[in-house]
């Protein structure tokens, strides 16, 4: 006769290898053939599936027939779909969607979501948490057991209010969430009826295998647990004295514990073992520097663990596209979001077609003059691209599966553009994430109709479930390494296991999360609570120290945080402290990354030439660029390189000064002389009124420097009366001017000026509009002929008039009680200067001079060139000297 209870089999201590896997095996065998089982008809069950390939091989090596290898998980699947009948199904998304929706309709969980939206999600995700927990728990206990411990439950939770009643509101919700759902995979799993069950147990018990395998005994099935787990008041007992004991790393910072962890992982594979090297990843961010390194020194990884599927680019391309949609709504500023929407059309199939038009468009959208022939064409784009979003562009709330549906439109109605996102792993598991790719049926159909949605809730949830999301992008399978969690590193046969992250924070110390149910409450009704989920922390870890070579590293301090190492780790050093053989701590070691020495080789300023690939014209600040740095030159007219500012960016002062250019001219164009002040006074301010119109800055930005404007307009115009009064008149602004003078050797000048003013005598102005302090455009006065703009500008008007008759004035608009004129004195002898020995100069260049990078003054201090020259790295002089 067969035992009404499982029979419960040790297995041997010491490394979980081949031989180890092989003894199990054969225990099984032995057990089985005792009793005169067919094993053919057997089912054994692993704690996880990375398990059943080291099984299978091990009852290979036996021969003859074996068992039906699986995990509670494979056996489910094998059941056909999981359907849950209106509880907690299986589906992450689907859970929080419907635990929200469900909040929502309640008059306060509406008022909760639209006080504190980060709380109302916490307090969703507590919702599915708990009841899925419940539901598990139910599972667990035999179909004839459950209506009692349902009402167990609801007696456990009932009460009054007071502290927690909110939390006591939520769990009862979560619970009758939880008694609505169907168990038919749990009770089909009971139904099985093989010739016997055969369970290994690691990492602690497995509540619904168990469960099964109790009432199989109960009807006679034959039933074996084989325990691989140490004893709990000797936690370290499979491992002390069967192999050395794990080697210690203690490093300085998290930069230096990756750097550790990378070496130990090289210097295993040094021994070119049979088995992969286990990475284990208790701290995240330190294995993802760590993977880094070992790409650095062509190390193959396979990942096991995966990473968010937020941080992938076809996440980030899908993002895009949602947030361009965002800032098209009616009601947005024109300058909202420019940045996105240029982000998306560079990465969309539209502006990807039309490179032309699209580098038109961000001129445009840059401030950039655009040639006539390409603003067409800018135009037209952003026009199709306006409309391609248009079906996103809803102001009213509808359905999450409308706005999936049009989604899917966008991304999967073009078959390049789909192939596009099929034929990636990423973009395949951002469709699969967001159900659009297949659209599956059944209850998520149903509830994704029933939820309503503006497209910023709509934006939200799909951050939201991309950020939930893993992705495990394809790899290959023979890797030496292999990243993966402690608790799926359980009896796998690696040849070490190199383990960042022992500290104190990260392991052993699992922060409990907002639960809606107390921890005595959760232990009498058979809930998983935080002490259960630290046992099988505490065995995880003691399972792996059970491979053949352990190192343990760990930083010693987080910023001016000291750290300490794990309590696992003192308990594991205490237990090799007590062992037989005698006091024995954990060895301490220190790894480092491979270095190779080089010859110094001082990094001196650069020195290129410039004889091809020269500009057909230069510009007031090219020429300013050349006199202060000829490397800026360079980089700026020769390479054609420059920052390009952030469309979303706050209003600035030069953003103030080019819309007070625009108002001026536009007071300016068309104005007749007159001694009317108030009728100045209306026309002026009526050309800020229409300029301001015309801006793409929003108002609300534009009002600190409207208040400016408004202090400026009475001193303006005593300025300009007095001026006229000395006839002076304004002749022509925000002109274009382009001359050919002989010593430049066919370059062209070329600028813009703010504004020319005639006398009437015969004498000419130009005066140059500045935002920017006085005492600063007073310092560049000082020397005439380091004034490069105005001198710059008084060469544009050669062919206007003669040197001698020219001038030309800085007219700062700040001050406090007037414009203020700043003249350079005989700006038309300086501008002859000026044209004579910049021709000089570029004769010397063309011929092969270097444009040195100087390295000198406040210009190194702002210049967008500085990494280009390497500035901050050049060598000290007595190093370049010898």
């Amino acid at each position: 006769m067969h035992s009404s209870t499982p029979t419960i089999a040790g297995l041997p201590a010491g490394p979980t290898d081949a031989a180890w896997w092989l003894a199990a095996a054969g225990g099984a065998r032995q057990w089985a053939e005792q009793r005169q089982i067919d094993l053919r008809d057997a089912i054994w069950l692993l704690p996880y599936s990375a398990l059943m390939p080291v099984a299978r091989r091990a009852w290979s090596r036996l021969g003859g027939w074996q068992p039906r290898v699986e995990t509670l998980a494979t056996l489910r699947a094998q059941l056909g779909p999981r359907v849950s009948a209106g509880g907690p199904g299986f589906d992450p998304v689907l859970n929080r969607l419907q635990a929200a929706q469900w909040l929502r309709e309640q008059p306060a969980g509406a008022a909760w979501a639209q006080d504190d939206r980060r709380a109302f999600r916490e307090g969703v995700d507590a919702l599915v948490r708990c009841a899925q927990s419940m539901q598990e728990a139910a599972a667990c206990r035999p179909a004839s057991e459950r209506s009692a411990w349902w009402d167990q439950a609801r007696r456990s939770l009932s009460g009054g209010q007071g502290p927690g009643g909110d939390e006591r509101l939520l769990a009862r919700i979560a619970l009758e969430w939880a008694a609505s759902a169907a168990t038919a995979d749990a009770d089909e799993l009971r139904e099985l009826r093989p010739s016997a069950w055969l369970l290994l147990r690691a990492g602690g018990r497995d509540p619904l295998a168990e469960s099964i395998l109790a009432e199989a005994a109960a009807r006679g099935t034959p039933c074996l647990v084989l325990d691989a787990d140490p004893p709990r008041d000797a936690l370290f007992a499979m491992s002390i004295g069967l192999q050395a004991p794990p080697a210690e790393c203690l490093c300085a910072d998290a930069e230096s514990e990756a750097q550790a962890a990378c070496a130990q992982v090289l210097e295993e594979l040094a021994q070119a073992p049979a088995d992969p090297v286990a990475l284990i990843a208790q701290d995240r961010e330190a294995v993802r520097r760590v993977r880094a390194l070992l790409e650095r020194f062509g190390v193959a990884v396979v990942d096991d663990t995966g990473w968010r599927l937020a941080t992938t680019r076809a996440a980030a391309r899908l993002m895009t596209l949602l947030r361009a949609a965002q800032g098209l709504r009616p009601g947005r500023a024109e300058s909202t979001a420019a940045d996105q929407r240029l982000d998306w059309l560079k990465d969309d199939p539209l502006g990807l077609a039309r490179p032309r038009a699209l580098a038109a468009l961000e001129a445009r959208w840059r401030g950039r003059r655009v040639p006539e022939s390409s603003q067409a064409e800018a135009e037209a784009l952003w026009a199709d691209a306006q409309a391609r979003l248009g079906p996103l562009l809803i102001e009213r709330r509808q359905a999450l599966a409308a706005w999936l549906e049009q989604l899917a439109d966008l991304c999967l109605g073009e078959p390049l553009e789909a192939a596009r996102w099929r034929d990636d792993a990423a973009g395949r598991a951002v469709l699969s994430a967001l159900r659009m790719d297949p659209v599956p049926a059944g209850a998520w159909q149903a509830l994704a109709r029933q939820v309503a949605m503006t497209l910023d809730d709509f934006v939200t949830w799909v951050d939201e479930v991309l950020a939930e999301a893993s992705f495990v992008p394809p790899h290959d399978a023979k890797a030496p390494v292999v990243i993966t969690p402690l608790a799926r590193a359980m009896l796998r046969p690696f040849s070490a296991v190199v383990f960042p992250g022992t500290d104190e924070r990260r392991l052993g110390a699992s922060e409990p999360k907002a639960e809606l149910v107390t921890p005595a409450l959760a232990e009498t009704l058979g809930l998983e609570g935080l002490s259960a989920q630290r046992e099988r922390e505490a065995l995880a870890f003691a399972q792996v120290l059970r491979q053949p070579r352990v190192t343990l590293l760990r930083r010693v301090a987080e910023g001016s945080e000291v750290l300490g190492a794990s309590a696992l780790v003192e308990r594991l050093r205490l237990a090799w402290r007590a062992a037989p053989e005698g006091a024995r701590d954990l060895p301490s070691v220190s790894r480092a990354l491979p270095t190779r020495r080089v010859a110094p080789e001082p990094v001196r300023p650069p020195l290129p030439r410039a004889t091809t690939r020269w500009p057909d014209s230069l510009s007031a600040s090219a020429v300013e660029a050349l006199r202060a740095c000829p490397y800026r030159f360079f980089s700026r007219v020769i390479l054609g390189l420059g920052e390009a500012d952030e469309l979303d960016r706050m209003l600035a002062k030069r953003d103030y000064g080019n819309w007070l250019h625009a108002v001026l001219w536009r007071f300016h164009l068309g104005r007749t002389p007159t001694t009317d002040l108030e009728a100045d006074r209306e026309r002026l301010r009526a050309a800020a009124r229409d300029e301001q119109d015309e801006s793409p800055h929003p108002e609300g930005e534009l009002l600190p420097y409207l208040a400016s404007f408004e202090a400026l307009v009475e001193p303006y115009l005593r300025w300009l009366h007095g001026r006229e009064a000395e006839g002076w008149r304004w002749a022509e602004g925000e002109v274009d001017r382009r001359i050919l003078p002989p010593e430049l050797g066919g370059m062209a000048l070329r600028g813009r000026l703010d504004r020319i003013d005639r006398h009437a005598e015969g004498g000419v102005q130009v005066l140059d509009y500045k935002t920017g302090s006085v005492a600063t455009l007073k310092e560049h006065l000082v020397d005439r002929s380091e004034d490069t703009q105005l001198a710059f500008y008084a060469a544009l008007l050669a062919d206007d008039a003669p040197a001698s008759s020219i001038a030309a004035s800085y007219l700062a608009l700040d001050d406090r009680l007037s414009p203020v004129e700043l003249p350079h004195a005989q700006v038309g002898e300086t501008a002859v200067m000026l044209v004579q020995r910049l021709g000089e100069e570029l004769q010397r260049l063309r011929a092969g001079e270097p444009l040195q990078a100087l390295g000198q003054g406040a210009l190194c201090d702002h210049c967008e060139a500085r990494g280009l020259c390497r500035r901050d790295h050049w060598a000290a002089e007595d190093e370049t000297a010898g």
